[in-house]
């Protein structure tokens, strides 16, 4: 067993991951940070612009989402700490996955639960599918830089 210490009391939770190989904490320093579960070795740090309430890790274990007082939600890649999709809302408190993944829950401040896709492919499916036409390559371009043109 190992002990992962804090010199300022700052934690505000901590999980464990579905696989059991790693522990995520939240903490009022404005970060989350992954950690080894057999070791406690500290993987990667998050950085949000305010306190981080609550992290929760995808079923798969291959992503972690944090909520902060910045009034974003932040989905991060395992273990490599990159970010991967952002949501914007009032004060998020907490986050929680659906058993599947491909919802991400959220709670605020204002009393709101929000259930959000949370992952590009998922958003673009979504878009078109309200869409009356397709839309051009150069409107493409425009709203969906990276992902590749499709009609």
């Amino acid at each position: 067993m190992f002990k992962i210490y804090f010199p300022t009391n700052d934690l505000s939770t901590v999980v464990f991951s579905p696989n059991h190989q790693y522990v995520a904490t939240a903490s009022a320093d404005k970060t989350a940070r992954i950690w080894e579960f057999t070791n406690g070795k500290e993987i990667t740090c998050m950085r949000h612009e305010g306190y981080v309430y609550s992290v929760a890790f995808s079923p798969d274990s291959k992503y972690l989402a944090t909520a902060s007082a910045d009034k974003t939600a932040r989905i991060w890649e395992v273990p490599s700490g990159r970010e991967i999709s952002r949501l914007t809302n009032n004060d998020i408190k907490t986050v929680v996955f659906s058993s599947d993944g491909k919802y991400l829950a959220t709670t605020s401040n204002d009393g709101t639960v929000k259930v959000w896709l949370w992952r590009a492919e998922d958003l673009i499916q979504e878009a078109c599918n309200h869409l009356t036409r397709n839309l051009t390559p150069e409107e493409w371009q425009q709203y969906l830089n990276d992902e590749s043109y499709r009609t």
